[in-house]
This record gives structure tokens, sequence and C-alpha cells, in this order.
């Protein structure tokens, strides 16, 4: 009987583990889209800016830029 106790407390604790663990990465694909926003707005201005004269990028660079974007 005290091993069954036992068991079902350590299914509780996984229990818990796993919807705290749920939580975490709810909140870190939240963030994760926030920064795919932010990296989008910015890689739009940086190419309105490209194109205003603004910024002088190379095809090199925008190419290297792509690649990291990929990872």
């Amino acid at each position: 009987m005290n091993e069954g106790m036992e068991n079902l407390k350590q299914i509780e604790e996984l229990t818990e583990d796993r919807t705290r663990l749920i939580k975490i990465v709810d909140k870190l694909e939240q963030r994760i889209s926030t920064l795919e926003k932010v990296l989008a707005s910015h890689a739009k201005c940086i190419g309105q800016l490209q194109e205003e004269k603004f910024i002088p990028i190379r095809k090199d660079q925008i190419d290297e830029i792509e690649k990291e974007l990929e990872k």
C-alpha cells in the first residue's frame, strides 16, 4: 500500500513538472514569435534605407545576413 502511495506521489510530481515545462515552452514560443516580428520589421526598415541610399550595403553583405537568418 505504501508503495502505491509513493507511485501516486511521483506521478503527481511528474504531472506538475510537465505543466511547468509546457508553460515555459509557451513563453519561449511567444518570445520567439515576437523576435521574428521585430526582426522582419528591422529588415524592412534596412531595406527601405538601402533603397534610399542612406546605408550603403554590398551584395555580399546582404547574402551573408540572409545566410545567418536561415540558420
